[in-house]
């Protein structure tokens, strides 16, 4: 692991950084789930993630489903490129670099 990683997200780290986060949520709503279901699944609390779901809904990240009674949160195709692009990046962060010598 180089000195990189750390921007996008560390496993040695104790806190995850805001972009890790998101990623988190966006992964978890792939498939339609509910407020409780993303709680749990992200790792996080209500009220974090309320702030996530205003900046993310605003952003057209994920989208908000009322169904019935229900509410549901799932992933839109910008929120999909968002996470192909994040795995991206990781990957190459972590990339090991040519050793020349």
């Amino acid at each position: 692991m180089n000195r990189y990683t750390n921007l996008l997200g560390d496993k040695g780290r104790k806190r995850r950084g805001r972009i890790e986060v998101i990623a988190s949520i966006l992964e978890v709503a792939k498939n339609r789930v509910s407020k409780t279901r993303l709680v749990y699944k992200a790792n996080l609390n209500f009220a974090l993630l309320n702030k996530y779901l205003s900046f993310l809904i605003r952003a057209n990240l994920i989208r908000e489903i009322r169904k019935n009674s229900s509410i549901y949160y799932e992933t839109t195709e910008k929120g999909r490129a968002f996470l192909s692009r994040y795995r991206q990046l990781r990957s190459l962060l972590e990339e090991r670099p040519e050793v020349r010598g």
